[in-house]
């Protein structure tokens, strides 16, 4: 990637839904990156702090390569008002963070140096643990921990492979199996109940890998074919639906635009129940707590789209503007 014409600071927005519509809130500048999957940030369940990383950052001029980067920036959330209060660092590349449900543990994948750095969460503040050497090349570009907060599941893009992790001692070690997956495997998502999703970006063939972890073992459950470049995805806060955006080539052809499908999950399969365009380049995707309201970022035209959602279609309702291209998304719920 290189550095755009026109740099904008990075930043991290605060959005609330207010009668079922997102609000833009209070907005603090700190470290992000548009590399990587949409899932850089994370936000704890009271929405009092969050963690953002940023795995590279724009080169001094226009038309420069972008610089890799390790950032890892803490952010307390004192009366919807966000303060950075600690930067680390994790390996280049840092991509998607993920803390344990106790909040005990936190994990940032690292897609340059191929690694997962562990970090113990004390009082909501992070103190590096270990690093786990996924390998040359392997390109963990997500990471995810799984509902008993006793193990966690890496995306090695590189090596269209999904890790294992699991607690041992005072860290995490990593298991000897890895499930195979496709071509491109990048984003992924995960339910309560612990059924995993993960889109794959190959060309040729755009998939939704759905998995399992049951008795120790990592199980492929279906393969989904979905519309081209599935870099968004999410299910609703409930597990009964899944959301995939496609980019569609979006972000490098400007007469293209995104699409948002809507999936139904039933048991190991998904069954398409809605669609609807988005804007180009689209990133971050987030359902407001009762899953009718969808929000979609789209990052080549600095907006994100607002779809409502009836049980039937998906209704657009109206776009938000923003002052630089939003690129990942978390929400509490």
């Amino acid at each position: 990637m290189i550095t755009a014409r026109t740099i904008v600071p990075d930043s991290l927005s605060l959005i609330r839904f207010e009668h079922g519509l997102p609000a833009l809130g209070k907005t603090l500048d700190l470290p992000t990156s548009v590399e990587g999957p949409p899932t850089t940030v994370w936000i704890a369940p009271d929405s009092h702090w969050a963690i953002v990383t940023a795995g590279s950052h724009a080169g001094a001029h226009a038309g420069d390569s972008v610089i890799e980067d390790d950032v890892v920036s803490v952010v307390a959330i004192d009366h919807a008002t966000p303060h950075l209060v600690q930067t680390l660092h994790a390996g280049l590349g840092a991509s998607q963070v993920t803390v344990s449900p106790d909040q005990k543990w936190a994990l940032v994948g690292n897609r340059k140096s191929g690694t997962v750095s562990v970090f113990s969460v004390t009082h909501r503040q992070l103190h590096p643990v270990q690093t786990l050497n996924m390998g040359a090349d392997s390109n963990p570009a997500s990471v995810l921990f799984l509902p008993d907060g006793q193990h966690a599941v890496v995306v090695l893009r590189g090596r269209h492979q999904l890790a294992l992790l699991d607690r041992r001692g005072d860290g995490f070690g990593i298991r000897e199996q890895r499930l195979d997956l496709g071509h491109a495997p990048n984003t992924m998502d995960v339910t309560g109940s612990g059924l995993i999703a993960i889109g794959d970006q190959d060309p040729a063939h755009p998939t939704v890998h759905l998995v399992r972890f049951n008795e120790g073992t990592l199980n492929l459950l279906n393969t989904v074919p979905v519309a081209p470049g599935p870099e968004p995805l999410r299910f609703s806060p409930d597990g009964r639906y899944l959301a995939v955006g496609a980019v569609d080539n979006s972000n490098k052809d400007p007469s293209k635009h995104g699409t948002l499908t809507l999936y139904r999950v039933d048991g190991s399969s998904l069954a398409p129940v809605a669609s609807e365009n988005v804007g180009r380049w689209p990133q971050g995707i987030m359902f407001s707590p009762d899953g009718h309201t969808l929000v979609v970022q789209n990052t080549t035209d600095k907006t994100m789209t607002v779809l409502k959602w009836d049980s039937i279609r998906l209704h657009p309702v109206g776009t938000l503007p923003m002052t630089a291209g939003p690129a990942a998304a978390a929400t509490s719920w």
